[in-house]
């Protein structure tokens, strides 16, 4: 039995008429009394009963009948679960991020507040995983493909304003030796900060260091010690306790990696976000310019 023959079978039920059925189903009648047919063959019994032009079912047929009202129904919700479903996926937007967590954050909020009917999966995976994009960071970033962009950020290095060191209008990694540092935890960030220090061949002295970028910046802000400060994600220090200044010694900058492992022209949502994400962080950047 296929699919289509059950549903001619339906319609000529409760039509009672083969013309009628016929019309409704916009099939030749000839076609539908051949389905008739080769359904009452298969099932080897008969189905309806002539009573002049119309037709009725009998006892098989009404058998048959109401055993497909729910199995047909089903398969209406079927169809319109996947469909929800496959609309669903449509407007998931998955992100991997690895870098610049609280600028990132703050974008997805500001575009929820004009799409709500998007939504987002957000995971923090170094490992290649399934997502729409990629948020990464290293010191030498380099785009695979015409999707990737890169964004270079200038890290500056926060000081207490009652510091020796906030006279000056740059500073270099050698004064910060014998410093007390907040840091994040192991990180990419981290990572780019220590080949910073050892360049100017030295360690850091860490009094706190969290997996909590937030906790970081807040602390670097209360002026618990100095900290590394990547000037877009973080954004500028409004804190008169603080200073936000350059390091005059070393190139201190990383590039930020946005990239997609495929094309948008099948996903209006995944062009739209996409758009309006890469021109965030050209605002960031421009709203952050720093001349040295």
């Amino acid at each position: 039995m296929e699919l289509l023959q059950l549903q001619y079978f339906m319609e000529v039920a409760k039509c009672e008429h083969i013309t009628k059925a016929a019309e409704n189903l916009a099939v030749a009648q000839p076609a539908l009394t051949q389905s008739i047919h080769r359904l009452e063959s298969e099932l080897e019994t008969k189905l309806f009963e002539r009573t002049g032009r119309n037709i009725k079912l009998n006892k098989a047929g009404k058998v048959l009948y109401n055993k497909l009202i729910p199995i047909l129904a089903s398969l209406d919700n079927i169809k319109k679960e996947l469909s929800t479903l496959q609309d669903s996926e449509t407007k998931t937007i998955r992100i991997n991020i690895l870098a610049a967590s609280i600028l990132v954050t703050k974008i997805i909020m500001e575009y929820r507040k004009l799409h709500p009917e998007v939504d987002f999966k957000l995971m923090q995976n170094h490992k290649d995983s399934v997502c729409d994009f990629r948020i990464s960071t290293s010191l030498n970033a380099v785009a695979k493909s015409s999707l990737d962009i890169i964004f270079n950020e200038p890290i500056l290095l926060a000081v207490p304003s009652r510091s020796a060191l906030a006279l000056k209008k740059s500073v270099t990694l050698n004064e910060l030796e014998k410093e007390d540092f907040i840091s994040l935890t192991e990180s990419p960030f981290r990572s780019i900060c220590d080949q910073f220090c050892k360049q100017a061949k030295f360690t850091p002295h860490i009094v706190f260091e969290s997996d909590n970028p937030g906790t970081v910046r807040d602390l670097i802000s209360a002026n618990f010690g100095i900290g590394f400060w990547p000037l877009y994600s973080w954004g500028k220090l409004n804190n008169e306790n603080v200073i936000l200044m350059p390091v005059a010694d070393v190139n201190c900058k990383r590039d930020i990696l946005v990239s997609s492992k495929q094309k948008f022209e099948d996903n209006s949502y995944l062009a739209d976000f996409y758009a309006f994400f890469i021109s965030k962080m050209r605002e960031q950047r421009k709203s952050n310019i720093i001349l040295i």
